[in-house]
């Protein structure tokens, strides 16, 4: 996705990722990885629910908390060698997908 205007606390292209979707190599990289379906190959990361609503990620140290969410759906994202996490309506307002005219 790249940033629909220019603000400079954001980086100016961005990958996103959701709860439920495949976990991508810059998340797994930095994650704690729980297991590995044998079948798909697909990675499975220590996810911790918040009362929020939110998702807590765990970091690859096993100890600290790597990212977390404010509520349910929001996206965890990564650019410019950071992750943070915005909520659906934040993404929309400063990103637009790569294909779009």
């Amino acid at each position: 996705m790249i940033q629909r205007g220019r603000n400079s606390k954001y980086p100016s292209k961005i990958e996103v990722w959701r709860e439920g979707d495949l976990v991508p190599e810059w998340l797994s990289d930095r994650a704690r990885v729980e297991s590995v379906d044998l079948g798909s190959g697909e990675k499975i990361l220590k996810i911790n629910k918040l009362s929020s609503g939110g998702i807590e990620i765990i970091s690859s140290d096993w100890t600290n908390t790597l990212i977390k969410t404010s509520g349910e759906g929001d996206y965890v994202c990564f650019g410019d060698n950071r992750i943070f996490s915005l909520s659906e309506i934040q993404l929309n307002l400063l990103y637009k997908n790569d294909v779009e005219k």
